[in-house]
């Protein structure tokens, strides 16, 4: 086993690229922390995100703090800004996805046993509340980490991270045949 060289992980990030049919976005609502706008910007440009409506006060690719975390892939990604998840659930549509917030809600499903369409919006809320009882009326589902540990929640990057990887995890039937994925057998 060896580290891939840089040759070889843009070929296999090809291959996954190929392999992923299903269409992304997210729409942020009223985060505070422009540390962890750019982060989430980050893991959206690695996870194939077509678009960011930014919603409220969430801060945008301009302020120097996005940029900071978003190591210049918060440029690479479009990020409307809408003053409400109505507005951004309404553009989301228009462009063919499903609404789905990513909330420690009532009726949320685990998300492992969510069934993500073809086209999804993940909305994802503010670090502190979450998201608030219109936002939620917006969505048409909703799906939570679950969390068996001692803490209460994750940041909101690292469950945005996880969320947009579930999403790209159910549409990979199996993973390609490369070296990188294969399990070493004996």
């Amino acid at each position: 086993m060896k580290t891939l060289s840089t040759t070889e992980i843009k070929r296999l990030n090809r291959v996954w690229r190929r392999r992923s049919e299903t269409r992304l976005a997210l729409a942020l609502v009223s985060l505070s922390n422009p540390y962890n706008v750019g982060s989430i910007m980050r893991s959206a440009a690695v996870f194939g995100v077509e678009t960011v409506w930014l919603v409220g006060a969430t801060p945008g690719p301009a302020d120097a703090k996005v940029k900071k975390t978003g190591l210049g892939t918060e440029s690479s990604i479009p990020t409307p800004r809408v003053q409400t998840v109505s507005q951004a659930a309404a553009a989301a549509r228009a462009g063919g996805f499903r609404v789905v917030a990513l909330e420690l809600a009532t009726d949320a499903a685990p998300i492992a046993t969510y069934d993500f369409p073809a086209a999804t919006c993940l909305v994802i809320g503010n670090e502190g509340h979450g998201l608030p009882p219109s936002a939620l009326a917006s969505c048409d589902a909703a799906v939570y980490v679950p969390q068996p540990g001692k803490v209460a929640s994750l940041n909101v990057a690292t469950a945005a991270s996880i969320a947009l990887y579930e999403v790209r995890r159910q549409g990979w039937a199996s993973p390609p045949g490369h070296a990188a994925t294969a399990v070493p057998h004996g």
